[in-house]
Parts: C-alpha cells; sequence; structure tokens
C-alpha cells in the first residue's frame, strides 16, 4: 500500500509541476492519483470501499505531512499572523481535498477492477465461451 501512495504523491507532484498543464491537472491530480496509485497497492480481498478508504486516508495522511512541514516554514520565514493562519487553514482544506478525492479514484479504479474480474468470470463459464 505504501509503494501505491508513494506513486500517487509522485503522480499529484508531477501534474504540480507541469506549467501548461497545472491549471487543468492539479485540481484533478488527487483523483488521478487515487486511480493510478491504488494499482500499486494489494487488495486482500477487501470492499472497493474500504480498500479506497483506506488508500485515500493514507495519501491525505502523507499529503498532510508534506504540507504542515511547508505551513511550518512559511510560519517561520514570515513573521506575520495572517500567513500562519492561511498556510494551516490550507493545510487542512488541501488536506481534506486530497483524501476525499484520493478515495474517489482509488474507489472507482478498484470496482471497475472487480466490476471487470466479475464479467471474465461470467464469460469463462458460459457454455461455448
Amino acid at each position: 500500500m505504501l509503494v501505491g501512495v508513494l506513486i500517487g504523491l509522485a503522480i499529484m507532484v508531477g501534474c504540480f509541476l507541469i506549467p501548461i498543464a497545472h491549471f487543468v491537472l492539479a485540481p484533478a491530480g488527487p483523483f488521478i492519483a487515487g486511480y493510478w496509485g491504488i494499482q500499486y497497492a494489494p487488495n486482500p480481498g477487501r470492499h472497493y470501499a474500504m480498500h479506497g478508504l483506506i488508500f485515500g486516508s493514507l495519501l491525505g495522511l502523507f499529503m498532510g505531512i508534506v504540507l504542515s512541514g511547508m505551513a511550518f516554514l512559511l510560519t517561520a520565514l514570515f513573521d506575520d499572523s495572517r500567513v500562519a493562519v492561511l498556510a494551516w487553514l490550507g493545510t487542512g482544506v488541501f488536506t481534506l481535498y486530497t483524501g476525499s478525492m484520493g478515495t474517489m479514484g482509488a474507489m472507482f479504479y478498484t470496482l471497475r477492477d472487480q466490476q471487470r474480474a466479475q464479467q471474465a468470470a461470467e464469460q469463462q463459464s458460459e457454455p461455448g465461451g
């Protein structure tokens, strides 16, 4: 699961750093990270919602750690209470956004993967197929 979360973080950073595509990809970055990152997280038979929720929570936790470090840095560099309030408010909002969108992306992929496996099993069990 850790490898998938780290891949998801790398995808979000990549979506943020691409100059032209930044404005389109950055808001969708956590969803994309959840969708692609969950592929590297093994599912030991969990329900798709639980698997996605665990992955999204870990993704939000890791992003919260990164954003907390940035908030500490901004608070230390700028000795202004408004900067501190905005930095910590942004940390909270973006952590929750990352966790929820990452959960939705992971749940979407896991659900689609389970549906594909079910369809393949149905095609295998059909007579003549």
